[in-house]
Order: C-alpha cells, then sequence, then structure tokens
C-alpha cells in the first residue's frame, strides 16, 4: 500500500518542552526540584544580599536544566540535588532549602560562595 509508519525522534517538542525562555530580566536562576515559596524569609533574606528582586528569579528544575541555552551567563544556584548547569560562569550549590534553613554552616558556605562574586551583586559594605 505504500503506507509510510512514522516515529516521534524527539516527543518533548510535541508537549512544548523544546526549550525553556529565560526572560532578560532574569538575574537568578534557582535550579531545584522542590516546590519553592520565593517569599519565604530566607529567601528574601538572600535576593535582599544578592540585591535581586523575586520577580527578577526564574526557578526551573533539573529536567529543563538541559533545556536552556548555553553558555548560561545569569548566575544559577543550585539548590539540592547533583546537577550542575554546564557554561555557566557563576554557581552557587547550597542543600535543599529545609536544611539550608537548619544549618548555620550551610549558611555561611552559601554566603562564601554569593561574597566570592560581590562585583555581580553589589554586596561588599562601602
Amino acid at each position: 500500500m505504500g503506507i509510510t509508519q512514522w516515529t516521534v525522534r524527539n516527543p518533548t517538542v510535541l508537549r512544548g518542552e523544546r526549550g525553556v525562555r529565560i526572560p532578560e530580566s532574569t538575574k537568578l536562576i534557582i535550579i531545584t526540584d522542590e516546590n519553592l515559596d520565593l517569599n519565604s524569609r530566607l529567601l528574601s533574606d538572600i535576593f535582599l544580599t544578592m540585591k535581586v528582586y523575586q520577580t527578577d528569579v526564574v526557578c526551573i528544575n533539573s529536567e529543563q536544566l538541559n533545556l536552556i541555552p548555553t553558555p548560561i551567563t545569569i548566575p544559577c544556584w543550585v539548590l539540592g540535588g547533583e546537577v550542575r548547569p554546564e557554561g555557566s560562569k557563576m554557581t552557587f550549590i547550597s542543600p535543599v532549602l529545609s536544611e539550608l534553613m537548619a544549618s548555620n554552616g550551610a549558611k555561611q558556605a552559601l554566603w562564601k560562595q554569593i561574597y566570592q562574586y560581590d562585583e555581580n551583586f553589589n554586596t561588599k559594605a562601602i
């Protein structure tokens, strides 16, 4: 009969997952597989330290990380998980938010990472 059977090679394209758009106003990408409340006190304090508004933050999960274009010029914060963004110039690593809230050592380690890139966030005191 001459009927050709087609096979979908990339089903994510049909589901609209071909790429993740990061708005140009984005100042921080948070990579986490947990649901975050960006209004939490700790996150608000961290955003304030980085001089980043909540509206300038984009949260993605580890699957979406593979769908954003590289190189990544926006700072990335990996909350938990073992993923590492390829091509990112600034990456901060911390445990999941609940562990971060409970551990002063984890908070200090995150602060040191942020302070390392203080020229991008204007965190130095005058």
